[in-house]
This record gives C-alpha cells, structure tokens and sequence, in this order.
C-alpha cells in the first residue's frame, strides 16, 4: 500500500507506457495472487501488492526501477510463489515484479558446458530442455514445477538430489546479470568460467541475496553430462544416532554420493506411510528411527564399487536395506510433486504444513539438534510433519529443515511455533551453524538471522544503503531497516 503522496493512476499510466496494458494489473483478484507464499505468518498480516508488472525484457526491469526510484515506492521481485520465509511477501505493497514472462532460454554451450537463460526460466522447463540433448543442472527442487531459476539463485536452495556431491543452488552459479537498484545493468563476471579470477566476486555478493542487492534478470550456470546410470538405495536405522555415525563414516572414506538425505520416522512416514500405504505398514514403520537415502552416478563399475562399500558401512551401524519398491516410492514422489506438495497431510490433519526450521549445521551436530527437535515438539503438542537433513558438499554438513501442521489463524499456536524456532535456532548458532539453510531469510527468520553477521552486520547495512539508497528493492527482508 502506497504511503507515497503521488496519485495512483500516474504511476499506473507510467507502469503502462513501460511494459504495456498487457502486463499490468491491479485488479483485487490479481493481486491476492501475490500476498502469502508457503511461510507460516499469520493469516492477520496478509499485505497485497498495489500493482503486479510482468516485464519481459532486462531494459522493462531497469525502467521500471528507475520509475520506481521517482516514485519512492518499493519493488518486490516474484519467482513462483514457492518461498517458504515470506521473502517474495511484498510487506509494504508497492510493485510486484513477477519475472516469469521472462522465460527465454538463451544459450545452451554444450562444449564448455553451460546455459545461459532469462530469470523467469520454471526449473523443470530448464531441466527438460537440457535432458533432452543429454545434459542437466545440478540444481532440483521439490518446487522445480514451479520455481524459477532466477529465485533460486536467490535463496541458495537445496533440492531433491545432487547436492552430496555438487553442493547447493548457488554453487551452480557462474554469472548473473543484474538490475542495480538505481537501474543500471551489469554483468557479474565470465560468462563461460565457474571462477572469479583475481577480481572481486560479484557473483557471489549478488546471489543469496533474496533480491534485497538488485534484481535478477539472466543466469548462467553450469550443466553436466546425464551419467550412464544412476542408482539410489534406501536404508533403516535403529536410531537418527546410529544413522548420522554411518554418514560420517561414509565422508571420512572417501566415497562421493550424488544423494545423501536423511530423515526421522515421522518424515520417513509423511513421505510413504500417507501416500503409499501398502508399501509401508505400521509394524515396520515403528522399530525404526531414521531412514538414510543414498544415491550414486556414473559409470556402471564405478557405481558397483561405491554401493558395496555403502552397504557394508551401513550393516556395520546396523542400517537395512529397503526394498526395491519404496525406493521407487520415494522417486515418484520426488518427481511428481504437485505446486503444493502436502494436499494429502492438510486434509488428513486438517491444518496445512508449514516449516519450522530451515538451517546448516556441522554433521557432527545433527543428531543434538533432530534431538532437540523432537523433544521440543512433544514438550508443546505440536503435530509433527517430520525433520530431516541433506547432507552437502564438501563436507557432508547438514542443511535441516522441519514441517509441522500448525493453524494460520490461531495466534496462540504460531507463538508456540515461533518458541520452538526461538530455541531450535539457538542451538544452531552455538553449534557453529548458519540459519537459512535453504530457503532465505525473508521475513520469518528476520529475528534470528541477523544473529549470524555478529560484526558484520553493520557493514551489510551499509551495502544495502550504498547499492539501494531509496531502499526500494525488497525492504525489510533478509536484514532489518
């Protein structure tokens, strides 16, 4: 909503003039499209967009930003909707950037292995584009139906499989181009090489950043050859103790998972018990603790190789192997998401799943925090999803992150969820961990993010202001005003 003194209906002729009639919108049942992503806030804060633009060009972005700076109005970019933190909320209305008419896939180099796309690029598309001349990115996550390539940049994701071996969203990254929040387009480094060289990392400096630093309006990123095979194995562990041992034997030998995730009985149990019910039974599901999944790429020798030995770490910490079926369970449900991954649990639990905690911690401090976790849920009542932890390169640590049923309109449930957190993420700064694992910053996790800058957070509040004087590119995310 505009505290501005201009007249609407001026800053919606210039946003007309700019992009077209085509691509703006105001109208009420547009804009409600924009006010809520996955976060838990609560439904009493809902803030909508004043106006919804869809550039199509990186010049439509900087003009509109440069329009943006005259006005003194803020400017959200939109990527699918997915966030799980509210870092796409547009909490003080304004002009939502939705990039998704920016879709173009523009340079695919199969020789130096790399692919240059627009921001608004669905993952999926991207990955089905690619797939189909014998390549992929190594970046998939559960929203890949919906997400965008250019907010995944933003957020430093993690996703379904690859990360054991070719680390998080941003890791993918070799060079951005980006609207500065005073309109000038640049480019972040080489177009064709995964390295800075001897200058200045601006590729970094502007990825992670949930759009707070400039708008993103092309990625290019690195792309791999499909191996020859790839193989994924499910294995049960008597506690989430005994299954972390094994993934730490699994790192000091050497091996190098494409795959390694772990999670709780209760997750293992969202995941099958829900929506395959004759492949799990209640019998099995309870004289377990913890599931490990494992996967391996390559060629066939190589894999062979890299699984025995897995299995016999896995015997050693007491892990079984599953049967063949739930790992083709788990591979469908990975694969066939829809836009909300959770329609089964909301209606069976009658409340909708949120996240509750989104962090990295040392492998060694996994099973303190699941712990922790657990012990904390039953403390306060609340109805568990299930916890679980994808283990990263180089080394192996923990991106975790926990859903709960929790009730948007009860304040009194979302306080006790916000204690929970409190704790959870207490426990991740004294272990030496990161908040924001996976998915940001945005607003949820603003009270305990900033936390983690300790003596630089000073200095971060100084870039935002040098790069964004008017503060108008996604206020009040990622750091407080």
């Amino acid at each position: 909503m505009l505290t501005t003194p201009y007249n609407k209906e001026n800053i919606l002729i210039d946003l007309i003039n700019t992009v077209g009639k085509e691509n703006v919108t105001i109208e009420e049942c547009d804009l409600v499209c924009y006010e809520k992503d996955y976060s838990l806030i609560s439904d009493l804060v809902q803030i909508k967009p004043d106006f919804v633009v869809q550039p199509e060009t990186t010049q439509h972005v900087s003009e509109i930003v440069r329009l943006a700076n005259r006005w003194k109005i803020p400017i959200v970019p939109w990527g699918g909707g997915t966030g799980m933190w509210g870092g796409a909320i547009p909490s003080d209305g304004g002009i939502v950037l939705d990039m998704r008419k920016m879709n173009r896939i523009i340079n695919l180099d199969e020789e130096k292995r790399t692919v240059t796309v627009q921001s608004g690029v669905l993952v999926k598309n991207l990955a089905d584009h690619l797939e189909k001349r014998g390549f992929f990115v190594a970046d998939k996550p559960e929203s890949w139906f919906s997400a965008t390539v250019g907010a995944r940049t933003q957020v430093n994701g993690i996703g379904c499989y690859y990360n054991s071996r070719f680390g998080q969203s941003t890791d993918q990254v070799i060079c951005l181009e980006v609207v500065l929040p005073t309109g000038e387009i640049v480019r972040t480094g080489a177009l064709k090489v995964c390295t800075p060289a001897s200058g200045y990392d601006f590729t970094s400096l502007f990825s992670n950043a949930e759009g707070t630093l400039g708008i993103v309006t092309e990625v290019s990123l690195r792309i791999y050859k499909l191996p020859e095979r790839r193989l994924v194995e499910i294995f049960e562990f008597p506690s989430y103790r005994s299954m972390i041992e094994a993934v730490m034997a699994i790192r000091d030998s050497g091996l190098i998972p494409e795959t390694l995730e772990t999670m709780d009985r209760t997750n293992y149990q969202s995941y099958f018990q829900n929506e395959h019910r004759i492949l799990v039974s209640n019998e099995r599901v309870s004289k377990f603790g913890g599931v490990m999944v494992i996967g391996y790429a390559g060629i066939d020798k190589l894999i062979e190789s890299q699984i025995k030995v897995t299995r016999d770490i896995c015997d050693r910490y007491q892990g079984k192997l599953t049967p063949n079926s739930l790992v083709e369970a788990y591979k469908s449900l990975k694969e066939t998401y829809p836009v909300n991954p959770f329609p089964i649990h909301t209606a069976l639990k009658g409340k909708p799943v949120k996240y509750v905690l989104d962090a990295i911690v040392p492998l060694e401090s996994t099973t303190g925090l699941i712990e922790l976790y657990h012990n904390l849920v039953d403390e306060h009542r609340i109805a568990s999803y299930g916890i679980a932890a994808v283990h990263c390169a180089p080394d192996f640590h923990s991106a975790v992150y926990a859903k709960a049923y929790v009730d948007e309109r009860e304040e009194k449930e979302i306080d006790t969820v916000r204690k929970i957190e409190a704790e959870l993420y207490n426990y991740v700064k004294n272990v030496g961990g990161g908040i924001g694992g996976s998915g940001g910053i945005g607003i949820s996790k603003l009270p305990y993010g900033e936390d983690q800058y300790e003596s630089t957070l000073s200095l971060a509040k100084k870039l935002k202001q040098t790069l964004d004087p008017n503060n108008i590119i996604n206020p009040g995310k990622k750091l407080t005003r």
